[in-house]
């Protein structure tokens, strides 16, 4: 028997026998997957229950705090031998903590919930039992993979870390919470109480990284969300398309949170990074996003992901890529959402996707085999969003109108120097390192390809390519310049333009490059590409490789340039 549900089964028997008025219980759904520990065994963190039975564990090497690699945990414990469970205790302080935001309540929350106030005690007069998946859950293993120092510092390529979660990121796990009155509470105290609960689980969710959109919890029946005061939610509907991303296993496709979460920050720091210095950028964003390191900040910004449908379909044709649809839910400050971070959205859209390839657009390449011919194989991402304004959703980006791309800077800039005027720098600014700004950048439309590369489809799995022996149908000016190499140009895998990441010394590549399905009049071409160059710290006119493709970039039949540096 599983002793969980039973236990609180059995309490509430009890319960109905002593009174009918002093407990409830309610079935919660957990949506995505909760952060619960960072080793491969049962720590502080861990939520398992000394009464499940877990069976033994032996570090196979080293002592048992050492952390193993993801690819060790892989093979040895994709899954711990314990069944995971969010403590009575835990809820109780989730609960403590959404009151403590909403002053009003705070003596209300002390009387109820007990309050200790030096040596001073004072007994609450609810019990929070501790909470159960309707079904036996094991913890599975996932990971955190910091790309900041590589992605936007070019500081080498960061380690995977291990983490282990209640749920597998695929299946939303019901379970079961119930609290019950001590003798002496009245109904109307326990069912103030139970909203309290709903509230809480809903708004803050459970578990570490919640803010990243982790342990994010559906409460039935109880629609209305109750934000701290000045904080408003955005909706963003999305629909992407790659070669595929993962978890802790390179091959089980895993759309997750925190691609989402490294999206948008990563981002941040670029704008901020273009008028700050790279201590006051990280300090704006950590604020924003939170932080850890050199010390624990809880940010303003939360994200969370709703799966849609399709999730993670497969093409019909090879070769093959992957699609997702669903919805981000962002809450933050109004005027954060809409001064700071929706026009980095807006940009982020125009200029690449999110996860794996996030810089190339979704295209056909010839993959070399050892012993064998070259074979067709996909690479990049193709991102749409759409916001819902007033009931209806409207697409995220920006016209391809030089006006337009300096329009949404300035108003960026302009609440940045409302917000943290003391942090600006003065000048222009081109860090060596990525940073978007007018004098850091450069931004072009170029034409091409011919054709959409894949055939839009109300069923995203049905989805073809075009034809697979053609792989130049489905890059357009930008990407064949980045694929050109002759005597005097070679950008692809170039790790001072065009990125090395499939060798083991991985290199990240400067240039970012999104097509969108906007016809091309010049040039005749159904579609258009979006070339965002990073400069980092080199100038406009040396003999740098990303001066040479800026220039080249300029010079191409048919190029705009949209925003920042040109030749």
């Amino acid at each position: 028997m599983y002793t969980g549900p039973r236990l609180i089964e059995l309490l509430a028997q009890q319960h109905q026998k002593r009174s009918t008025n002093l407990f409830r219980q309610g079935t919660f759904t957990l949506r995505w997957r909760a952060k619960v520990g960072s080793y491969p065994h049962p720590d502080v963190e861990t939520l398992v229950s000394a009464g499940e039975p877990a069976g033994p564990w032996v570090p196979e090497r080293g002592r048992p705090e050492d952390k193993r690699n993801v690819g060790d945990n892989w093979d040895l414990l994709p899954k711990l031998p314990l069944n995971g469970y969010i403590p009575g205790s835990s809820i109780r302080g989730i609960v403590r903590a959404w009151a403590k935001q909403r002053p009003e309540r705070i003596a209300r929350m002390e009387e109820l919930l007990g309050v200790q106030k030096g040596s001073t005690i004072s007994a609450g007069k609810i019990q929070f039992l501790d909470a159960w998946p309707l079904e036996p859950t094991p913890l599975s293993l996932d990971i955190v993979n910091p790309q900041q120092n590589f992605q936007v510092f070019h500081e080498g390529q960061g380690t995977p870390l291990s983490l282990y979660t209640l749920g597998d990121g695929r299946d939303p796990i019901p379970f079961l919470v119930a609290i019950q009155g001590i003798p002496g509470a009245t109904e109307e105290e326990v069912n103030e109480v139970w909203s309290w609960v709903q509230q809480a689980l809903k708004v803050l969710g459970v578990g570490s990284r919640t803010a990243s959109g982790y342990g994010r919890i559906l409460v039935p029946g109880f629609g209305s969300r109750q934000f701290a005061e000045g904080v408003s939610e955005s909706l963003l509907r999305f629909t992407l398309s790659s070669q595929g991303n993962a978890g802790p296993d390179m091959r089980t496709l895993e759309l997750r949170p925190s691609h989402w979460r490294g999206w948008l920050r990563s981002w941040a720091l670029r704008f901020f990074l273009g008028v700050m210095t790279r201590e006051n950028a990280l300090k704006t964003v950590g604020e924003l996003f939170g932080t850890l390191e050199p010390e624990s900040h809880k940010g303003c910004v939360r994200l969370e992901m709703i799966q849609g449908d399709p999730w993670g379909s497969r093409s019909r044709n090879s070769p093959l890529f992957y699609s997702w649809k669903g919805e981000l839910r962002v809450e933050a400050p109004k005027e954060i959402f809409m001064g700071i971070l929706l026009p980095i959205i807006r940009v982020a859209v125009m200029t690449g996707g999110v996860g794996r390839g996030w810089r190339r657009p979704l295209h056909l390449f010839m993959m070399e085999r050892r012993g064998g011919d070259p074979i067709p194989a996909s690479r990049g991402s193709h991102l749409t969003l759409d916001i819902k304004i007033k009931g209806e959703f409207k697409k995220v980006g920006i016209s391809l109108d030089p006006a337009k791309w300096d329009e949404l800077y300035q108003g960026w800039y302009q609440k940045v120097e409302q917000l943290w005027p003391e942090r600006l720098l003065t000048g222009s600014q081109n860090p060596n390192y990525e940073a978007f700004s007018p004098s850091s950048c450069a931004v072009f439309a170029v034409p091409g390809p011919d054709q959409d590369p894949i055939e839009s489809s109300d069923d995203s799995s049905d989805s073809k390519w075009v034809d697979p022996n053609d792989v130049a149908s489905t890059r357009g000016d930008g990407m064949e310049l980045v694929y050109r190499s002759d005597q005097t140009r070679n950008y692809k895998r170039n790790p001072d333009l065009g990125g090395n990441a499939a060798q083991g010394n991985a290199h990240c590549s400067w240039v970012s490059i999104r097509r969108h399905k906007i016809r091309h009049k010049q040039a005749d071409t159904q579609c258009q590409e979006v070339v965002c160059l990073f400069m980092g710290g080199v100038q406009a006119s040396s003999q740098h490789v990303r001066s040479q493709f800026l220039d080249d970039l300029s010079s191409l039949e048919g190029s705009l340039h949209l925003f920042g540096l040109k030749t």
